[in-house]
């Protein structure tokens, strides 16, 4: 199980939607409670999303391919959306900071994180979710390793926002972060319609 968990520790650590959220909160928020429950929120997002991908893919992709496809252009679209409400949402507290973006909104961009389906379809072992013990073996596994990822990142947006301020004040922060995950969108976009228009 080393390589599944080095696998996931790759994959958790590289900018995207989720971790750029985390990143926005620990400027604005700090390495506090609030920012944990970020966290909490990203991990059982996580859970849901690669058990309910583990369960069907199977199914899904012998019977119904196009209910994968689908739900894949569902998230791009929900991370767009993200995206924009970022750029043209700005909102200061009273120390010029932007402020934290909400638990459910954090929820549903890590829901839709295309991440999920690839730790569901490629990181887990052939059968992973077919048996209560591996499953059960491999949550444990992930849940060791995307805590300390998430409290890393959001650990780095507070430092940043500490010794930092005059470069990650105001909109710049929300706006790093929107087109960080406008770009994510972006390359999940060409990557389904490349794998569609090829197929």
């Amino acid at each position: 199980m080393y390589y599944v968990a080095i696998a996931m520790l790759t994959v958790l650590l590289v900018p995207g939607p989720t971790n750029s959220l985390l990143l926005q909160s620990g400027v604005s928020r700090g390495l506090g409670g609030y920012s944990l429950k970020l966290i909490l929120a990203e991990w059982i997002a996580y859970l849901i999303q690669i058990t309910a991908w583990g369960i069907s893919i199977d199914a899904l992709t012998a019977n119904y391919g196009w209910v994968v496809v689908a739900t894949k252009v569902l998230a791009v679209i929900f991370l767009f959306y993200i995206s924009l409400k970022l750029w043209f949402s700005v909102q200061l507290d009273t120390s010029g900071k932007p402020a934290a973006i909400s638990v459910s909104a954090l929820f549903l961009a890590t829901l839709t994180n295309p991440k999920g389906l690839f730790f569901a379809s490629f990181v887990a072992p052939a059968g992973t979710f077919m048996h209560l013990e591996s499953y059960l073996s491999f949550m444990a596994i992930f849940s060791l390793v995307i805590l300390p990822v998430g409290i890393v990142w959001v650990g780095l947006g507070a430092v940043f926002g500490r010794n930092l301020p005059s470069i990650i004040s105001g909109n710049r922060v929300n706006r790093f972060v929107s087109l960080v995950i406008g770009l994510f969108a972006s390359m999940a976009l060409y990557n389904l319609a490349s794998k569609v228009i090829f197929a």
